[in-house]
């Protein structure tokens, strides 16, 4: 099911669910990342795999000019909606390739990919067009997580939705730059000098474990990926075995967990290779 997070069209199903449900929280990370780089006000920046303008909408009234591109048109068009509905005019967004941005050498003053070059098919490309498109000196951060505990509410959501669900068992997905090593590592061999990593935890709340299980089916791509291909019969009664499942896990008070991000931060140094 990790391949559910390279295709377009899995993260246009969960356009309005992960803008409502899970970009809140996010914002706590964008505005670690905007720290790390500190770009300046005349600053001219990237965001990569923007999603819904997390970062890209935050950074906005803080800078000169925003450019963010995301390979999900769904995810395009919430962002430019709601730049238009904040009158940020400083804001371009457009869909393309992260691992073949459209922009000339030495454009941006500060890079970023909040979660989203993670799931690149080449991380490696992504990175080095990353450290092309900056300018001497400047900076990129990017993003992922680090491994949640086994009992923690999303890994137990996707072992119940796996037993639910055996003709399309979800996997909880194994991500890659988990760790601080993994994340020098691939920056240092994309040409980036000066690595820091820095890590970050803010926490997930649902009120409920309803709340919890229909945020996951309206924003987690994976689980979307499993409920648009079932029929609505068929995915009512695993809704109802999860719910039944978490209940008996949780409890029926809210839902709180921690997440914690490795942020890795870069610099280009001289002319990209």
């Amino acid at each position: 099911m990790i391949g559910s997070l390279v295709t377009p069209d899995a993260w246009n199903l969960v356009g309005v669910g992960y803008t409502s449900r899970f970009a809140p929280t996010l914002a706590a990370y964008a505005r670690t990342a905007l720290a790390l780089a500190q770009p300046a006000a005349d600053a001219h920046i990237l965001d990569v795999a923007a999603g819904p303008g997390t970062l890209a909408l935050l950074a906005a009234p803080e800078v000169r000019r925003v450019s963010a591109l995301d390979f999900s048109s769904g995810m395009i068009d919430r962002l430019r909606h709601e730049a238009a509905a904040r009158g940020l005019a400083n804001v371009e967004a457009i869909v393309g390739d992260g691992q073949a941005l459209p922009y000339p050498d030495e454009t941006f003053d500060a890079a970023f990919s909040m979660f989203g070059l993670i799931f690149f098919p080449d991380r490696a490309r992504g990175l080095r067009e990353l450290l092309r498109v900056l300018r001497p000196g400047r900076q990129a951060v990017i993003g992922s997580w680090a491994p949640l505990d086994p009992g923690a509410p999303p890994v137990i959501l996707f072992e119940l939705l796996r037993d639910a669900s055996p003709e399309m068992p979800p996997t909880f997905p194994k991500l890659p730059l988990t760790d601080a090593e993994a994340m020098r590592h691939e920056l240092r061999e994309a040409g980036f000098e000066g690595i820091q990593v820095a890590l970050v935890a803010h926490e997930f709340v649902a009120p409920s474990v309803d709340a919890f299980w229909h945020g996951q089916a309206e924003a987690n791509v994976l689980v979307a990926a499993v409920r648009h291909a079932m029929t609505s019969a068929a995915w009512e009664r695993v809704s109802q075995r999860v719910i039944e499942g978490l209940r008996a896990h949780l409890g029926d008070g809210a839902v709180r967990y921690p997440q914690t991000a490795i942020f890795g931060l870069g610099t280009r140094t001289g002319r990209a290779s």
